[in-house]
């Protein structure tokens, strides 16, 4: 519905109008789609050299004129320049929103072009104007219009002036709302190539990761291509998928979310088991699994870990000890035991066999978030919301070493303990690596040995390649990014998900 100072009344298209407005777009079904998802990832590295030099607001400022030129120079292919301003008021501030542009829509809410010749030249003109690519993919190139319009205080100044003296955009909404469903973003966020998608076979060398959506995405590695396709994108939750683990022999996964849900994920096959526990308001925060025997250990939203056999789907056992979130476990299946730490600042031992608390190791005094076990040494690593982290003997079961690390607050590790590294990521948006070699007593500082900038918002998932010598960060700001350990060059960007990325895994 339009606001109530609208001097229009809503915009209602019926099933015929809808039609038109396909056809219209009828050249778009001849695109190489392909090709099309190909620019769309590259356009994240497209390279405006008009504007380097500029601050981050007058930089958004020339993409938004960028975009309003659009507009002026669709309505001149057809001799109608002089209706340019008459369109930014109507709040149709690119060929983004030119497209979605009907005949109805001018009728109702233009009524100073009354020449029905104009109208159609008009939305005819709108139809063909992606058929630009540089139009088509302005938005992958230089951002969402929308978005930076809220984003740039020139544009927040200069269209609150406008909206405020000449009743600028207030029927903006109506543009849309009638094509809600046909111009959803749903296809281009989570559609795959057929080419792309049967590409499978074709590698060896993958990164995979999920999402809040509740997504698991799987790209290949592939020399020189610093934007690989994503060949599998799978919704497995209808929640945040917390963490998964990969069988990369057997292209099999384990994921579980807080929907209370855990699923066994044939990749190759497409195929989907799952199993839901009893409680309805439980989630499922970690896993570690041997997905070749179909044994799995989950830790809850409630501090219990349950073991799972995906054989039978029955839960046998649940390791109690931990009164609040369990946040990362890891499990030795030949030694039955498993590692984990919880928000109630501990780090557990249990016995597969017993189904018993062995140890709890105490030293954390704040929620622990993040947990990284050698089984073969017998040494683990946590980290809590303290700033610092701790590195354990498990067969003495002791503390070895604290180390603090002032304003990086670790979200999650990886220990390579035969050579002594610790990689760390955190909201600041750094990787570090650590040298936990340092003796006892000896300042942080030594410890630390170099970081590497991952351009991350908040770094909040990660996976390490010791023997390779490559990272893979994920995070909230939705990029999945690939680097070097050692020079920190960034080798590849993984682009598909739109959303907030919870866990990021590498082939090894």
């Amino acid at each position: 519905m339009p606001p109530i100072d609208s001097k229009t009344p809503a915009v209602e298209l019926n099933d015929e109008d809808k039609v038109k407005w396909k056809n219209g777009l009828a050249w778009e079904k001849s695109l190489d789609e392909q090709r099309e998802h190909q620019l769309i990832r590259e356009g994240l590295f497209w390279h405006d050299e008009q504007l380097d030099g500029l601050s981050d607001d007058d930089r958004m400022w020339e993409i938004i004129k960028m975009s309003f030129l659009q507009v002026a120079t669709i309505l001149d292919s057809v001799g109608l320049v002089h209706y340019f301003e008459y369109f930014l008021e109507r709040g149709i501030l690119g060929a983004k929103h030119m497209r979605l542009l009907t005949l109805k829509y001018v009728q109702t809410k233009m009524p100073e072009i009354e020449d029905p010749k104009e109208q159609s030249d008009i939305v005819e003109a709108a139809a063909n104007s992606m058929m630009d690519e540089e139009m088509r993919l302005f938005e992958a190139r230089y951002g969402d219009i929308d978005r930076l319009v809220l984003d740039c205080q020139h544009a927040r100044r200069f269209l609150s002036e406008k909206l405020l003296h000449d009743d600028w955009m207030i029927d903006q909404y109506d543009l849309t709302a009638p094509l809600h469903l046909e111009a959803s973003s749903h296809h281009t966020k989570w559609s795959v190539p057929k080419v792309d998608y049967e590409s499978f076979g074709h590698y060896a060398d993958w990164v995979a990761a999920t999402g809040c959506d509740g997504f698991l995405f799987l790209w290949p590695v592939i020399e020189g291509n610093r934007v690989p396709p994503v060949v599998r994108c799978k919704k497995l939750h209808n929640a945040p998928c917390a963490d998964f683990v990969v069988d990369w022999q057997h292209m099999e996964a384990v994921t579980c979310g807080i929907d209370n849900k855990v699923n066994l994920y044939r990749i190759k096959e497409e195929t989907i088991e799952f199993k839901r526990d009893k409680h309805d308001n439980q989630g499922f925060l970690c896993v570690a699994a041997d997905v070749g025997t179909g044994r799995v250990a989950l830790g809850t939203n409630f501090g219990w870990i349950k073991i799972l056999d995906f054989q039978t789907k029955e839960f046998v056992s649940s390791l109690i000890g931990h009164q609040d979130h369990c946040k990362a476990l890891a499990v030795d299946w030949e030694k039955n035991l498993v590692v984990s730490c919880s928000w109630d600042s501990y780090v557990h031992l249990y016995d597969l066999r017993s189904a018993k608390l062995a140890h709890r190791l105490t030293g954390h005094n704040s929620n622990c978030y993040a947990l990284d076990v050698d089984f073969e040494s017998m040494v683990a690593v946590s980290s809590a919301n303290e700033y610092r982290f701790m590195l354990w003997d498990l067969r003495e079961r002791k503390l070895l070493q604290s180390y603090e690390s002032p304003g990086h607050n670790v979200n999650c590790m990886s220990l390579d303990a035969e050579n002594g590294k610790l990689a760390t990521a955190s909201d600041d948006g750094l990787v570090k690596i650590w040298n936990l070699h340092t003796e006892a007593g000896e300042e942080w500082e030594t410890s630390w040995e170099n970081s590497l900038d991952c351009k991350h918002n908040m770094t909040v998932a990660m996976d390490v390649d010791w023997q390779l010598g490559r990272l893979v960060t994920a995070s909230w700001d939705y990029n999945v990014d690939m680097w070097n350990l050692t020079t920190g060059e960034h080798l590849h960007h993984f682009f598909k998900p739109r959303r907030c990325m919870t866990q990021v895994r590498m082939s090894k």
